[in-house]
């Protein structure tokens, strides 16, 4: 019984972790990746980049609403993302027409937000301060996208911890 109120005791103590087992004083080497290069194909696409100004200053913190400085960007509902059911809050490009299916495939960090079926996009999950990059593909026919991007692209690419405070 003792034994074991010893054995609980040491788990209870912190501990540095290393990775991979590195002896202490080592230097640890931390890997960070990019995204890839445009492609050459990309150039055909009508693509327009929103940056981290534009994103950081927006008036009413959403991003729907920086989102409207696209040509074509057409959402289906008239009412605000903050009382629309997410049902009901689908995204189109190049003037498809909107309707409650998104038309447009939402990425962020590379991960698909949408799927091609509903495609509805809870815009308030996404707070633009919190965001590097926007990115729109204008136009269906981006093979390395699938299926789901009918209409184009909306890649959202998050900010870095340089980009935010606190």
């Amino acid at each position: 019984m003792i034994g074991r109120l010893a054995m609980l005791s040491l788990l209870a103590v912190p501990a540095p972790a290393f990775a991979q087992g590195l002896p202490a004083g080592e230097d640890v080497v931390v890997v960070t990746g990019r995204g890839l290069d445009e492609a050459a194909g990309e150039a055909v696409y009508g693509i327009v980049a929103i940056g981290r100004d534009r994103l950081a200053s927006s008036p009413s913190n959403r991003l729907e609403d920086v989102l409207r400085d696209v040509p074509g960007f057409q959402l289906f509902r008239r009412s605000d993302a903050r009382s629309a059911n997410p049902t009901s809050q689908g995204a189109t490009l190049r003037a498809l027409g909107g309707n409650a299916s998104s038309r447009a495939l939402l990425i962020l960090d590379g991960v698909p937000q949408t799927d091609p079926f509903g495609g509805w996009i809870s815009w308030p999950a996404y707070h633009p301060r919190r965001l590097g990059q926007v990115r729109v593909v204008r136009g269906g026919g981006s093979g390395a996208a699938g299926p789901g991007a009918l209409a184009g692209t909306i890649e959202l690419d998050s900010a870095g911890p340089g980009d935010l405070r606190g």
